[in-house]
């Protein structure tokens, strides 16, 4: 039983490509028909063996395990593509573990195809999982229809459309007031539409004004001790997930969507968001690691977006067309939170006062009911108006004196119990 290392040469085996179980070939000839340097080594492979790929030339860095599929016959060997790396290992991450930086893979610069000790292989899985932990096979909470509508006061014909939006859109902007949960329903929607509670299928990031598309898709960024060294972004790896496992649906759900520079944030991957732009067939060459990228068909992305943040509206058409927007609005009448309220009485003399105040109102400047969604005592409930309520209406008419001074007036005698 051996281990091996494969230098693969992305020009003639596009390995991250590959979908797992994708078998493909190695010749040992070069094109004058001469054998390789250490051609023997292929030859002493058997099927079933473990191979550790690494990627030579722009990037040097391990990209997946593959194993021996068929013996070497008439000069050509057959690998399968067992595992792909959402995040691959660059070369110094290796060199910095005594180990296995004298491996012979690098101490020897003819040939392709070299094999490992038992503890070479070991250490270098060890880095591996560092960068590429292996997940866990575990039983997952189921997540349905009914799930969602016990957790969230969403009505049934709500959460029908929504979810029918996600799926044939796949991107899509929840805009509403503050307090209407939409961070909240972004991520029990994806727990849905997923069918199950996996928190390793959802990347949940916030944008905001310095965040950069190098944090995002790619770029050089310094490690610990100031030295600029290439990165994958979080997107880039989560994307790199989704189309090493393209049975099931994964998620980015972006809080603040439009407090970033959006189509700078996601730079050249920005067109391939598009519905009809996903898969491998509509990849780009990323200008700074040269790279195929593409955005896989199992991804959606889900944003948030305060509507009374005037002050980063949208005004980029681009970008609008590329997502839907569903706007989230205040459930004060949804029967199950009634039920829930009505059981208080401050907390229905307050909900009641809030239900007015949203009458004179627009949608972007409304009060959501996720303020009162969680059981509280009277003196938290209180606190919750007076720190929470009272600040966001006076926030709301900071032009209009007279009405701030009307509604917070009203709401402290409403907590006061006159």
């Amino acid at each position: 039983m051996y281990y091996w290392w494969l230098n693969v040469n992305p020009k003639k085996i596009r390995f991250k490509e590959l979908d797992i179980d994708d078998v493909f070939e190695y010749s040992t000839l070069n094109e004058d028909g001469s054998l390789i340097k250490l051609s023997h080594n292929f030859e002493e492979a058997n099927e079933g063996e473990t191979v550790i790929i690494y990627e030579v030339g722009q990037t040097n860095e391990i990209i997946g395990i593959g194993e021996v599929y068929q013996k070497l016959s008439d000069n050509t060997i057959k690998f399968k593509k067992v595992e792909g790396f959402a995040e691959p290992i660059p070369r110094y991450a290796i060199e910095e573990n005594r180990e296995i930086v004298n491996i012979e893979a690098f101490r020897n610069q003819q040939g392709s195809f070299f094999k490992l000790s038992k503890s070479e292989y070991d250490a270098i899985m060890v880095v591996i999982r560092e960068y590429n932990p292996q997940k866990r096979y575990r039983p997952y909470v189921p997540y349905t229809k009914e799930s969602f509508l016990s957790e969230v006061f969403f009505e049934e014909d709500e959460f029908d459309e929504l979810k029918a939006l996600i799926e044939s859109r796949k991107n899509v902007i929840l805009q509403g007031a503050p307090g209407v949960g939409k961070t909240f329903i972004s991520n029990k929607i994806a727990y849905a539409i997923m069918g199950e509670k996996d928190d390793d299928k959802i990347l949940n990031i916030q944008f905001h004004e310095s965040y950069s598309t190098d944090e995002f898709l790619e770029g050089y960024r310094p490690d610990g001790i100031g030295i600029y060294k290439f990165r994958r972004g979080c997107f880039k790896i989560h994307c790199a997930k989704a189309a090493n496992d393209p049975t099931h649906k994964y998620f980015v759900i972006i809080d603040e969507i439009n407090r970033g520079n959006i189509t700078k944030i996601f730079g050249e991957s920005f067109m391939l968001i598009d519905p009809d732009k996903r898969g491998k067939k509509h990849y780009i060459e990323l200008s700074c690691s040269k790279e195929r990228f593409f955005v896989p068909e199992n991804l959606y992305i889900i944003g948030t977006m305060n509507m009374s943040d005037h002050e980063y509206a949208i005004s980029d058409y681009a970008l609008r067309r590329r997502f839907a927007f569903y706007t989230v609005k205040p459930i004060y009448d949804n029967k199950k939170f009634i039920d829930f309220y009505e059981k208080d009485a401050l907390l229905s003399r307050v909900v009641n006062k809030v239900k007015e105040i949203n009458s004179t109102l627009s949608d972007s400047n409304k009060i959501g009911h996720c303020f009162f969604c969680e059981k509280q005592s009277p003196q938290e409930l209180k606190m919750t108006v007076k720190y929470n309520i009272i600040p966001l209406m006076q926030d709301y008419f900071y032009n209009d004196e007279a009405k701030s001074n009307q509604i917070t007036t009203e709401l402290e005698n409403v907590i006061k119990g006159d």
